[in-house]
């Protein structure tokens, strides 16, 4: 019993000291990568813009104002259940918490997302090294791979924006407790403690989530497969599917009974465009292998996207190629039945994120047979398992070979020689990432003078204000809008609104509703349209608008908003203005448009395709829309029946919902009296403004036509998509159309509602006319 005891106590002795060196090494290949982060986490910012500015303000506002599960920082009125977005919800649920006992942290969000980012970097070194030690590689070998496992590991990456992805710890944790299950197979109180870690990644980001649950669910699954349901096996195999379903469930469950809106995306695009590759992999651009080839003259792919980027490095494929050629043949070394388990369950995930780009299925059978998989807008993620599972696997392999065929100095010659090629594949493939990444926090309270100074200098009140809207507008993250973030209008607004308090309009989300979304975009339309937001809004506090013009030329829509609103005051910058709700709702064009009906002015455009032949349940005015064929399909052609060169305007309608109807694209050719082409334009709806009827986008272009010349309209996409109300007129006249069982006319192809009193006149007739 004293021998047990003694050599229980060395083993407790190698494993704390092997730790400490794992940990000791990973902070000083680290440190030099991360540098200020370390030190100053709340003094820097990876960026200061686009998706990582949308992330640190969505934290940074709920850990200082947010009260509950509700994010109310944008998307105002409606905010947004906090789980939903990329705010890092379980982090900034917290945060709020903390605020709300009486310790306010909310000044050093930005550092505190960092700080988790990086210091759970260690504990995943300590995972993984524990995971090695089980495949029962050498002290030296654990600790020498954990630290250079982790900083290859595709999460790294999202540390310059997607936070909420940027958890190493999460996967080895999950199968670092399975290969536990499967060693002890009963039942623990640290199970409890692992689900509670597996809701809370979960929670602040469903990826990481799905990549421990799914893993979980597939190697459990294959447990009983392979044991063939024997129940000695039970615990490893039922209780990791069971672990896996139930927190899945009841995270959808929640998400379920607390989602505020009906009509999120579900066919996700990214499904088949941001794959899982092989290329990707074993050879991303930047990667040892990728110049390796590159330089025998092998052509490789260099517009993988950023999502496919799983590379597994230089030398776990040596060592991977050394196992399947070395291994099968040696009987001494077998490889642990849990982590063979968790490698095939990974091989199952990757298959799944590589999809059509692997197997030979059609995006089409899937989307009409397994719609719930589309929910995974970046399928690639779910790949990420594979990389924790090769890694291992190589490293594994490597400690092998090694012990079998070399002398111990020569082996651990060749183990430090492995580990600097590793090191030099991350100096070279993931350092370059972070080399331009130190940038000043914008959003720390020693920045918001800046903002406080306009404000008190110009007299204004942010509490005579309910929220702040942006121009040039910008609406994210919804694959029916253009995602447009012009960097002035975000990076002023999302400042005004944390020093002040007050919610922005514009709307930043991951996964927004689709009406939402549409809500937003249409404040900017044209003035002939009706702000079916405004209703929402309190008609008795203005709102703090604010312009930054000179970034971009504004729409007709944003200078009408503009022309409406109280200058306030003036920087370099952007401009600030009062806008009032009354002044939105009032349109003096529509009251001019209403004025030309009532007077009997009506104007048929040049070419008009109404498509009313063809009854329609999806319509955008009248009974009937065109569904056009998928990739592209000829509308019509109008040849200019004018004796001089013409400017005429185009406007069509098109239908974008939260299932399959995507918005499209309109062609537009010019060709001569001989059939040669003069001019092509090329229209994507989804960067329109002008939304009404809840889905229908119009488009509008200005096309010079020489004399007798031809004009071919053209729809395109992938899929196939609802057209309607088709119009050509030369520039300068306004046609108006009127259609009688209609509450509204189209004036210049816009829907405008008909008078008052002739609506009353027509419900009138209607009822003492029964046959009508």
């Amino acid at each position: 019993m004293a021998f047990a005891f003694h050599r229980r106590r060395r083993k407790i002795f190698s494993e704390a000291a092997g730790l400490l060196a794992a940990l000791f090494l990973f902070a000083a290949l680290a440190v030099p990568i991360f540098r200020d982060y370390f030190t100053r986490p709340n003094a820097r910012s990876y960026s200061f813009g686009g998706d990582a500015l949308v992330l640190y303000y969505n934290t940074a506002f709920h850990a200082r104002y947010g009260e509950g599960t509700w994010l109310h920082g944008t998307n105002y009125p409606d905010g947004e259940y906090i789980y939903l977005t990329d705010a890092q919800g379980a982090v900034s649920y917290l945060l709020q918490g903390l605020r709300r006992l009486g310790w306010d942290v909310s000044a050093y969000a930005v550092g505190i997302v960092h700080s988790l980012n990086l210091y759970l970097l260690f504990a995943a070194v300590g995972v993984v090294l524990g995971l090695l030690w089980g495949l029962r590689c050498r002290w030296l070998t654990a600790v020498l791979f954990a630290p250079l496992i982790v900083l290859l590991s595709p999460q790294l990456v999202r540390m310059g924006g997607h936070f909420g992805l940027a958890y190493p710890v999460a996967i080895p944790l999950a199968m670092a407790w399975f290969v536990r299950k499967y060693r002890l197979r009963r039942w623990e109180g640290w199970d409890v403690l692992f689900a509670g870690a597996a809701l809370f990644f979960t929670y602040n980001n469903p990826y990481v989530g799905f990549d421990m649950l799914l893993l979980l669910c597939g190697a459990g699954g294959l447990t009983l497969l392979w044991k063939r349901f024997r129940r000695a096996y039970w615990v490893p195999g039922w209780g990791a599917v069971l672990m896996g379903l139930g927190c899945l469930l009841w995270v959808f469950a929640d998400f379920q009974r607390n989602d505020p809106v009906n009509d999120r995306i579900n066919p996700q695009w990214g499904f088949f465009f941001y794959q899982a590759r092989l290329e990707g992999l074993l050879f991303p651009p930047g990667s040892l292998l990728y110049d390796w080839l590159s330089c025998l003259g092998v052509r490789l792919p260099e517009d993988l996207n950023f999502e496919t980027l799983l590379n597994i490095g230089a030398v776990s494929a040596i060592g991977l190629l050394a196992a399947v050629l070395w291994l099968p043949w040696q009987k001494k070394y077998r490889p642990n039945e849990a982590y063979l388990l968790l490698l095939g369950a990974s091989g199952l995930l990757f298959l799944l994120a590589a999809n059509t780009s692997l197997l030979p299925i059609s995006p089409s059978w899937i989307e009409d047979h397994l719609d719930e998989l589309l929910m995974f807008k970046a399928a690639a993620r779910l790949a990420w398992p594979l990389y924790f599972a090769l890694t291992l696997a190589a490293v594994w392999s490597l400690d092998a070979l090694l012990r079998a065929l070399c002398p111990a100095w020569l082996s651990i010659l060749f183990l430090f020689a492995a580990a600097a090629l590793w090191n030099a594949e991350i100096n070279q493939y993931i350092a370059p990432r972070f080399r331009q990444v130190f940038h000043t926090n914008f959003l720390s309270r020693e920045q918001e003078g800046e903002i406080w100074a306009v404000l008190n200098d110009h007299r204004i009140q942010p509490s005579e204000f309910q929220a702040i809207l942006a121009i040039p507008r910008y609406a994210a993250w919804s694959d029916k809008v253009w995602p447009h973030l012009p960097f002035e209008a975000h990076f002023w607004s999302v400042r005004l609104s944390l020093a002040t308090g007050l919610p922005i309009i514009n709307p930043t989300l991951s996964r927004i509703g689709t009406q939402h979304v549409m809500e937003r975009v249409q404040l900017f339309a044209h003035p002939l349209v009706e702000r079916s937001l405004l209703p929402k809004l309190k008609p008795d506090k203005d709102i703090l608008l604010l312009v930054a013009s000179e970034e971009q030329p504004l729409s007709t829509g944003e200078k009408y908003l503009q022309s409406l609103a109280i200058p306030l005051a003036e920087t370099p910058r952007y401009r600030l203005y009062r806008l009032r709700v009354s002044d939105m709702v009032r349109s003096a064009a529509i009251e001019e448009a209403q004025q030309r009906y009532r007077q009997g002015y009506r104007s048929a455009p040049a070419f008009y395709l109404s498509f009313d032949q063809t009854p329609s349940d999806i319509a955008f005015y009248g009974p009937g829309a065109y569904r056009t064929t998928p990739q592209e399909d000829s509308i019509g052609t109008f040849r200019s029946p004018y004796e001089r060169d013409t400017t005429v305007v185009f406007a069509a309608w098109n239908y974008a919902d939260a299932g399959r109807w995507n918005p499209g694209f309109w062609r537009l050719i010019v060709r001569d009296l001989e059939g040669r082409e003069i001019r092509r334009e090329e229209i994507e709806s989804r960067k329109s403004p002008d939304v009404q009827g809840n889905y229908w986008f119009r488009v509008e272009k200005e096309v010079h036509l020489p004399r007798h010349a031809t004009l071919s309209v053209i729809a395109f996409g992938e899929k196939a998509m609802y057209i309607d109300e088709v119009m050509v007129w030369p520039k300068g006249d306004m046609p108006l159309v009127v259609h009688p069982e209609e509450e509204g006319f189209l004036f210049g192809n816009f829907w405008v509602r008909k008078p008052r009193e002739v609506l009353d006149a027509d419900t009138t007739s209607s009822s003492a006319n029964p046959m009508r």
